[in-house]
Formats: C-alpha cells, sequence, structure tokens
C-alpha cells in the first residue's frame, strides 16, 4: 500500500515481514493510559545505529501540528549532533514498525523507491504524521493492542548495519489505593526546621516522600505554606531517564471534612537530577492560621499525596 509522507514529496509503502527490527524496539505497556494522560509525545531513549545516536519520538494521540488527529504519529531523530562537523549531512534509510502480536508479523513503514532521507543540523527529524488510524490500531481483530500493551521499531541505516541493538520498556500506571500517601503532623507549631520531610512511601516501585515548608520558601517566604513532592531515590533510574508523574498535593479540611488542593493538577518527569516539583504558594498562611478553614485543628495538620499516574522505563536486551 503506497501513500504520500508527511513532506508530500516522496511515496511511502506499508509492508508486512515476520523480522523483527534490527536496532530498537519500543514497548509500551498501559498504552490507553498514556493516550488519556496529559502527555502530547514520548522521547524513547538513545540507541546506535551506523555509526550515529537516534531516538523515537511517538505521538500517541496524534501531531496535532501536522493534522496527525486521529492517528498515531512517529518520528526518527538524530540525537546528541553536537559532537558533529559544521555543514553535516547524514543520509539515512530506515522503517518504522509496529508489531501485530496476533500473527507475530511487523506492519512496517518506509520509502517505496527506496531513497534515504536526509538529517542535519536544521531538520534532525523525519518520519510519519499518519503511522497508523488510532481506531485500526486499538482494533482487537488487527493485533497492534493486544492487553493494551503495544510495540513499536526502528531500522536505520547508514553506511552500514549494526548487528546489534538494545530497547525500553514504558510501563503506565493507574494510581491504586497504595498511592494515596497520608502525613499526619502533630504539634505542628513545633516545627523548627525550614523545611519538613514526610516518611517515605512507595508508588509502583519508586521511592517518595513530601517537602513541606512550613513558612514557605523562595518568594513565597513568610506568605504561603509551600510543598513539594520528590523521589526519594533517584539511583534506580536508568542514566539519562526519569520517571514521569501526574499528580495532586492537598490538605484536610479537619472541621468540614473536605480538601483543600491546588486546582493545577501536576505532571512532570523526575530524575536523577530533579530534586522535588510542587508548588511554593499552596496554601496562603493567613488561609492556613485561619481556623475556620480547618486546616490546622489542636495543633494537627494532615497532607495527602495523590499519585493519579506514572510511567516508568526499563531497559531490556533487543534480542534477533
Amino acid at each position: 500500500m503506497a501513500l504520500f509522507s508527511s513532506d508530500g514529496e516522496e511515496v511511502l509503502s506499508r509492508t508486512i515481514r515476520g523480522e523483527p527490527p534490527t536496532h530498537f524496539a519500543l514497548r509500551i505497556k498501559s498504552f490507553s493510559l498514556l493516550k488519556n494522560s496529559l502527555l502530547e509525545r514520548y522521547d524513547s531513549g538513545d540507541f546506535e545505529a551506523g555509526g550515529y545516536k537516534w531516538k523515537l519520538i511517538l505521538y500517541p494521540k496524534g501531531n496535532k501540528n501536522k493534522n496527525g488527529e486521529g492517528h498515531i504519529s512517529i518520528y526518527l531523530v538524530m540525537s546528541e549532533t553536537n559532537s558533529l562537523s559544521p555543514g553535516w549531512e547524514v543520509h539515512a534509510l530506515f522503517r518504522l514498525f509496529v508489531l501485530d502480536q496476533l500473527r507475530d508479523k511487523y506492519l512496517t513503514l518506509q520509502d517505496a523507491n527506496g531513497r534515504a532521507r536526509r538529517f542535519r543540523s536544521t531538520m534532525t527529524q523525519s518520519g510519519f504524521d499518519k503511522f497508523i488510524t488510532l481506531k485500526g490500531f486499538i482494533d482487537p481483530n488487527k493485533g497492534f493492542l493486544v492487553d493494551d500493551t503495544c510495540v513499536f521499531g526502528a531500522e536505520v541505516f547508514v553506511q552500514r548495519e549494526s548487528v546489534a541493538g538494545k530497547g525500553e520498556s514504558l510501563l503506565i500506571t493507574s494510581g491504586t489505593v497504595s498511592c494515596n500517601h497520608t502525613w499526619k503532623i502533630d504539634k505542628f507549631s513545633e516545627l523548627d526546621k525550614e523545611f519538613n520531610y514526610s516518611e517515605v512511601f512507595t508508588a509502583a516501585g519508586y521511592k517518595w516522600r513530601v517537602t513541606l515548608y512550613p513558612n514557605g520558601w523562595g518568594e513565597e517566604e513568610g506568605k504561603s505554606l509551600s510543598l513539594f513532592l520528590g523521589l526519594n531515590d533517584s539511583t534506580t533510574l536508568l542514566p539519562g531517564r526519569g520517571v514521569y508523574v501526574e499528580y495532586q498535593l492537598r490538605v484536610v479540611d479537619q472541621v468540614n471534612s473536605k480538601h483543600m488542593e491546588n486546582e493545577c493538577e501536576m505532571h512532570h518527569w523526575f530524575n536523577d537530577s530533579t530534586e522535588a516539583y510542587g508548588f511554593e504558594d499552596f496554601l496562603s498562611l493567613n488561609s492556613f492560621r485561619d481556623q475556620s478553614k480547618g486546616y490546622l485543628v489542636k495543633d494537627v495538620y494532615i497532607i495527602e499525596a495523590h499519585i493519579l499516574l506514572i510511567g516508568a522505563i526499563g531497559e531490556r536486551c533487543l534480542h534477533h
């Protein structure tokens, strides 16, 4: 089956083959949660082919800027190009894949005429705005999405073929009861530190903690309570990779049995260089001290961390 490419110049070809992609495989678990998350696109880790570093960029809801709505958009990108000589150009023939898990076959998309795509400093990305329709992708009879898991892949040929590759697995996990943590602070008035940590809790296999600045942090010092969520131990992360998290931080109204939470649902990538994300101006000190609000009762303050969704990355070998 032939069609036009994203640049409107080349004719593309869809074929079916049994051999897996030579250089890279991306397995996504809980695809439906990824598609419904706030994440517009997912960037894979780097892989090597033909002496260069590459990565895949996937738009699970389609690239809106390229009229990709209703499709999955996927692109090959050159990474780590800063070390290349000025005026560099790389001509690469590449194929992108999605696995039909029912038939153990790969749907493959590439240039029909075998012409290599050109990569350079002003155009490090090339791919397919409408790789596959979402309707066809989620059709259980097609086999692309089985048990909410799918597999994409890539082959890149630059002068010579790489004989080994690597891959990664992205697992999106919805929040469960174990992802809700309550931090009860007794004798709040006796807190004498600039900031205080909650006890460590576990969500999706990662350890987290909440950080409270009772008198505020940064520009909000003396004005607001500041509240942040952070990874307690980032050494478990793959180098240069992270954990995507959607979460809420909130305090309990102990008088009216209600919650106060920041209206903006937070979503961030936590990595080995990230200490915490949250709110400098989580709750004004005036509101906090107002007895009618019910946030501080008998010198007790209750904070809740509610983790809604986690995207964790794991690395695996790609066997041929």
